[in-house]
């Protein structure tokens, strides 16, 4: 698909480095089966551009993403929904990101909530405003979040404390105590998450092509994460269906 046919996102190319932007921001920027779809289709068409070393994944200088579209969670939830359709959605988009073989950095302003919280956490690196704030509402309604990228960030108990119990505005984390539990990477002013981004983005890509591709792949190797997700995606299905009788 070419970049000026997308709807839901937005591409912009600094030399070796992409800004791809979220591009609902009335919604909250949620990510909804025809954004995952665009953002799949761009992280293909990035992938062999052999200019682009880099991207940037940013929501604009209010939020971040709200996460997956509520709507469609919840027609999947209470039986409306094509489950199988949003469960093989779900893991194109995700193997999608796991697989990427560039660096990935997350620009955070504002909101980055459930899926988007986990979309984060599944970068490379994480550039925050001193203003954003995480968190996983979503299990508050019946959905459940990534696990694993937490556990490999914070730790077993600290993951779980972060995936259960960060479900409404008052237990969302500040960026400030994601900077302390080493989520972020860097801590910025507001109006400074995307200038910071490419500032450190350019910084890595000085470095030969070759050995920040050795280092992304020890990166997966230290921690397989594709086995990681599909393991969790395999026990979340098994158990829904149990609940719900099938």
């Amino acid at each position: 698909m070419s970049e000026n046919n997308f709807k839901f996102i937005k591409l912009e190319k600094k030399g070796k480095v992409c800004i791809l932007q979220f591009n609902r921001p009335e919604k909250k920027n949620p990510l909804s089966s025809a954004m995952r779809s665009e953002i799949i289709a761009a992280l293909g068409d990035l992938k062999s551009d052999n200019r682009i070393k880099a991207v940037i994944f940013y929501g604009g200088e209010e939020v971040f993403t709200a996460g997956f579209d509520r709507d469609e969670v919840q027609a999947v939830i209470q039986g409306t929904g094509d489950i199988q359709k949003f469960v093989d959605s779900n893991n194109l988009f995700h193997h999608t990101i796991l697989e990427f073989p560039k660096l990935m950095i997350a620009a955070i302003n504002g909101y980055a909530l459930a899926g988007g919280f986990d979309l984060s956490v599944l970068c490379h690196l994480r550039i925050a405003s001193k203003t954003a704030m995480f968190g996983h509402p979503e299990i508050g309604f019946g959905a459940c979040p990534l696990f694993f990228p937490y556990m490999a960030l914070v730790g077993r108990g600290k993951a779980l404390e972060l995936t259960l119990n960060t479900t409404t505005r008052d237990t969302f984390i500040s960026a400030e105590e994601a900077y302390r539990l080493n989520i972020i990477n860097k801590l910025v002013e507001p109006g400074k998450v995307l200038d910071e981004a490419i500032k450190i983005a350019k910084q890595i890509l000085k470095s030969p092509s070759l050995a920040v591709s050795q280092l992304i792949d020890v990166n997966n190797v230290y921690f397989d994460r594709v086995k990681a997700f599909d393991t969790e995606i395999d026990t979340i299905l098994k158990s829904t269906r149990i609940f719900s009788g099938e």
